[in-house]
């Protein structure tokens, strides 16, 4: 019974998550996501970068 409980709690805050991360983005300016597109090709090209020092 409880499990059941905790199961059920636990699929409306994930679908609660989902809607405030949706809403979030949809929020967005366009240089918010051109800025944030940036930020994320940044830390690619450092991750790819330390990752290939590493491999050597």
């Amino acid at each position: 019974m409880i499990v059941k409980i905790l199961l059920i709690d636990m699929i409306i805050i994930a679908i609660l998550m989902y809607l405030v991360i949706l809403g979030a983005n949809k929020t967005k300016t366009a240089e918010e996501r051109e800025m944030e597109d940036k930020e994320q090709i940044e830390y690619l090209k450092k991750y790819n970068r330390r990752r290939n020092a590493n491999d050597k």
